[in-house]
């Protein structure tokens, strides 16, 4: 789910370079991951060439990254320049994505890519390959994407959406203005730590 199209793209046996690729990690990360095990590989100790990986196993690690399943595998800020070793504090989902709905009342239930980069920000290429990747649901509809206001809203309220490195402007001003809310209220919000 999700992965289909790599199977198009790609051979079933890659390379470390087609995997980071694939996978959207530094070289750095990658051959940590395929060093440990994290990732299965046929390793010929070569410097050039050195790692067979099956496409399954790499979809098998990104189906799994996206789950949380790695979170306590991997060591968090082991491969950012920061080198930063702190725990990510997740917000509570159901609210988040109750206040995502409120505030986008007034758009279309189904939205165009553009629409929902003027709801959220991000821009239609990130909204194009969210959809490819199933993070969010929609049809296409004479040759247009339409995305489900409510997967978007879902999964920027979902810990994965929570944990996007670069948020964009509205995203980020809402997660502050959530966070502000929530301790104005005097309500404590849900959290877990990777």
């Amino acid at each position: 789910m999700g992965y289909d199209f790599l199977r198009e793209e790609y051979p079933k046996t890659i390379s470390m370079e087609q995997l980071y690729r694939i996978c959207h990690i530094s070289k750095r990360k990658a051959l940590w991951l395929l060093e440990h095990g994290v990732i299965p590989c046929e390793d010929s100790g070569k410097q050039t060439r050195r790692f067979r990986i099956l496409l399954e196993d790499a979809i098998d690690f990104l189906n799994k990254r996206n789950a949380g399943e790695l979170d306590a595998v991997i060591p968090h800020g082991t491969f950012s320049s920061g080198g930063h070793d702190k725990p990510h504090t997740y917000l509570d989902s159901e609210e988040l994505f109750s206040l995502l709905i409120d505030r986008w009342q007034d758009a279309p239930d189904m939205l165009t890519a553009k629409q929902a980069e003027a709801i959220c920000g991000y821009g239609t290429t990130t909204m194009n390959r969210w959809l490819q990747l199933g993070h969010v649901r929609g049809v296409t509809y004479y040759g247009v994407n339409l995305i489900s206001k409510e997967s978007l809203a879902e999964y920027l309220a979902s810990p994965e959406g929570q944990r996007i490195s670069v948020k964009s402007e509205a995203h980020r001003l809402l997660l502050e203005e959530f966070c502000t809310e929530q301790q104005n209220s005097g309500m404590a919000f849900g959290s877990m730590s990777l």
